[in-house]
C-alpha cells in the first residue's frame, strides 16, 4: 500500500467539548496523515444518544479550525463514504450482525435486564455467563416470534489465544477464556462501540486507527469480528495515557486541564500546544531533534513518524507548556505578535464559540474579557505606543492573558495600591513616602529636561539612597512601586520613557498621599 493511500480517522462523541487529551488524540492523526500524504476523515460517534448534544459536530470542528487541524472527509464536507454519523447507519450496522449470527459467530441473547443485574450483585467482576449462547434454532425462532426483547452477542471462542500486533507495543497475546461475548447489537438496534467501529473502519477503508493504550485489552474483540467477516485488519497504533501531574489517572480539568478553546483564549499558541502535546509521548529521532524542543506544525509533520512513538504514559507539565509557549511567543517577533495579539482579544477573548454553551466559563475567563473590553480599544487607538509597550514585555510573558494587567499602567490615569505593592520589609510607608518626595525633584531634573541616560538614572537614585543609608534595590522598589503599581514591572527606565514624565511624575504624587493616608 502507497502512503498516500493511509486512512486514518478521529471518532469523537458528539458532546461539544475537545479536551487536552481529545486534542491529543486528534493531534496524532492528523500528524500522521499529513505526513504521509494520507486522508484524515471525522467520523463521529453519536450511539451514546445521552451524551449527544445539538451543535455538537460543529463545536469539534470549530475548534479543531483554531488549531488548523482539518478533515479531508467529514459529516460536513462529506467525501464518499456517507454517512460519516453513526446513528444515521444503523442499517448497515444490522446488516453485518445479522451476517455473524448466520455465520455462527454472534448470537441473539434474550436474557432481561433484572437477569443480568441479578448477575451483577452475585458478583461485580463477572462477565455475562453465556446463558443464550448455546440456545437451540426452535427456541430463538420462538422468542423472536414471541417479539421477545434481544441483543447480538458475539459468540467468541471459547478456548485458544487470540494474537494481534500494535504499531507501538509489539505483539499481543490474550487467552480467549478473558474475553467477554460483548454485546454487539442492543436492543434499540444501536451498535456498541466495540461492533460499529469495526464496520465503519472496514467500510471506510481505514487503515490505521490511532486510540488510547485503554482499548488495547479490548482489541480481541475488534480481531474477532473482522477475522469473522472475513476483513482485513487495519494497523493499530494504541497510545500511551497523557496523566494528572502527579502521575495518577488520566489528565483531568480537576487536576488542570483546560478545554482545546480555554488554551487559546487564555493566551497559548496553537502551535505551542500542539508543540508541547505532541512531545508527551513521541519524540522525533535523536540526531533532527531540537536541543530545545521547539517545533512548528510543519516541522512536526515532517519528523513525524508511528516508530517513535513511546509505550510510557506521559504526565502532563503546566510548568513545560509556559515555557515552550513563552518560546513561541519571542520567536514570533514583534510585528507579528502584535498583530496575532489583535487577533487574540478580538477572535478568541471576545468572541463565544459553540463549544462554550457546553463549558460554563471559568472565572478567569470572566474576567480576562472584561480587560480586554477595557483595554483593546486603547491598544487599538495607538498601534506603535501600544507596541511600544509591548516590546518591555516580550521576553516576560508567558501567555497573552497576562497582557492587560502586565501593560495598564501605560494606560491607566490613576493607579490604586494595597500594602502588598510596597517592600515595607526595611521602611515604614511613611518612609517611604518621604524618600519618594525627595527623589521627586531629582528626578524632574533629568527627566524633565530630557537629560536622562541609564547612567544619570541609576547615579540619582543609588546616590539618594546612599544619602539615606538605604539599600539601593529598596529605593529603586519604592519608584517601581509607584511609578507602576507594583513589585514587579518591565524595565522602569523605558516604560518611563513610553509613559512620559508628566504621567510618570502624576503617579508619584498619587503614591505619595497614598502611603501618608
Amino acid at each position: 500500500m502507497k502512503e498516500e493511500d493511509f486512512r486514518v480517522r478521529a471518532a469523537p462523541s458528539p458532546t461539544g467539548r475537545v479536551h487536552t487529551g481529545n486534542l491529543r488524540t486528534f493531534l496524532n492523526n492528523f500528524l500522521f496523515a499529513k505526513s504521509t500524504n494520507g486522508k484524515y476523515i471525522l467520523r463521529i460517534e453519536d450511539t451514546d444518544q445521552k451524551r449527544k448534544v445539538e451543535g455538537g459536530i460543529e463545536a469539534i470542528v470549530e475548534t479543531l479550525g483554531l488549531y488548523n487541524i482539518e478533515f479531508d472527509e467529514s459529516p460536513l464536507k462529506g467525501g464518499g463514504y456517507e454517512p460519516y454519523i453513526q446513528s444515521q447507519r444503523l442499517d448497515i450496522y444490522k446488516k453485518y450482525a445479522q451476517q455473524l449470527v448466520e455465520k455462527d459467530c454472534a448470537y441473539y441473547c434474550f436474557c432481561t435486564q433484572e437477569r443480568l443485574q441479578s448477575l451483577r450483585e452475585q458478583d461485580e467482576r463477572s462477565t455475562y455467563d453465556r446463558h443464550c449462547r448455546d440456545l437451540n434454532e426452535e427456541e430463538v425462532k420462538n422468542n423472536l416470534d414471541e417479539k421477545k426483547p434481544y441483543v447480538v452477542r458475539m459468540k467468541f471462542p471459547l478456548d485458544g489465544v487470540t494474537e494481534f500486533r500494535d504499531e507501538i507495543y509489539g505483539t499481543i497475546k490474550v487467552k480467549n477464556s478473558e474475553v467477554d461475548d460483548q454485546v454487539l447489537l442492543k436492543t434499540d438496534e444501536y451498535p456498541t462501540y466495540h461492533f460499529a467501529v469495526v464496520v465503519d473502519d472496514h467500510l471506510m477503508d481505514i487503515t490505521h486507527v490511532f486510540r488510547g493504550r485503554e482499548y488495547l485489552s479490548q482489541t480481541p474483540k475488534n480481531v474477532f469480528l473482522y477475522d469473522s467477516l472475513g476483513w482485513e485488519r487495519p494497523k493499530w497504533v494504541h497510545t500511551p495515557h497523557l496523566l494528572n501531574p502527579d502521575g495518577v489517572g488520566k489528565l483531568s480539568k480537576r487536576k488542570g486541564a483546560m478545554s482545546a478553546v480555554s488554551y487559546l483564549r487564555k493566551g497559548y499558541l496553537p502551535d505551542a500546544v500542539l508543540n508541547y502535546l505532541a512531545l508527551c509521548g513521541w519524540a522525533p529521532k535523536g540526531d533532527v531533534a531540537k536541543q530545545d524542543e521547539i517545533y512548528t506544525v510543519q516541522e512536526l509533520i515532517e519528523l513525524f513518524s508511528i516508530d517513535r512513538m513511546k509505550k510510557s504514559n506521559a504526565r502532563y507539565d503546566e510548568n513545560k507548556l509556559n515555557h515552550m509557549n513563552s518560546k513561541h511567543v519571542r520567536n514570533m517577533g514583534l510585528e507579528k505578535l502584535t498583530e496575532y495579539v489583535f487577533h487574540w482579544a478580538e477572535n478568541l477573548v471576545l468572541k463565544n464559540f459553540i463549544a462554550d454553551e457546553y463549558d460554563e466559563s471559568e472565572d478567569w475567563e470572566k474576567e480576562l474579557k472584561q480587560d480586554v473590553k477595557k483595554y483593546l480599544p486603547l491598544w487599538k487607538e495607538n498601534e506603535e505606543y501600544f507596541k511600544k509597550a509591548l516590546n518591555l514585555e516580550f521576553e516576560r510573558i508567558t501567555y497573552l492573558a497576562e497582557l492587560p494587567k502586565a501593560l495598564d499602567f501605560f494606560y491607566k490615569k490613576e493607579l490604586t495600591w494595597s500594602d502588598e505593592d510596597w517592600n515595607t520589609k526595611n521602611h515604614s510607608k511613611k518612609e517611604i513616602a518621604d524618600a519618594l518626595e525627595n527623589i521627586l525633584p531629582k528626578l524632574e531634573n533629568i527627566f524633565g529636561n530630557e537629560e536622562y541616560s541609564h547612567e544619570k538614572w541609576e547615579e540619582v537614585v543609588r546616590g539618594y539612597a546612599d544619602e539615606l543609608d538605604w539599600k539601593h534595590g529598596d529605593l529603586f522598589l519604592a519608584v517601581r512601586s509607584a511609578t507602576t503599581g507594583r513589585l514587579k514591572s518591565p524595565p522602569l527606565l523605558e516604560s518611563f520613557e513610553i509613559m512620559g514624565w508628566e504621567k510618570v511624575k502624576t503617579f508619584l504624587k498619587q503614591a505619595i498621599n497614598w502611603l501618608r493616608s
